[in-house]
């Protein structure tokens, strides 16, 4: 019983996965023929913190990544 209900959790979650990426395909696609918005101070140092966020993040990972890797510490 405990396998089958792991198989339905699975496969809701692929159906989960395919509805939102739907909604972010459809959002993608309304937005094509809007103006691109002019971004204030706030929000050009929001996107500039969020990239210099992602790239520590990315730098972390790589770095922690090739630490656990055997024979490289």
């Amino acid at each position: 019983m405990l396998i089958a209900i792991v198989l339905v959790a699975e496969v809701l979650v692929v159906v989960w996965f395919a509805v939102f990426s739907l909604m972010l395909l459809s959002m993608y696609l309304d937005s094509r023929d809007l103006p691109m918005p002019r971004l204030d101070t706030a929000g050009r140092s929001l996107i500039g913190s969020a990239k210099a966020a992602f790239i520590t993040g990315m730098l972390a990972l790589a770095i922690l990544t090739v630490i656990e890797i055997p024979g490289f510490a």
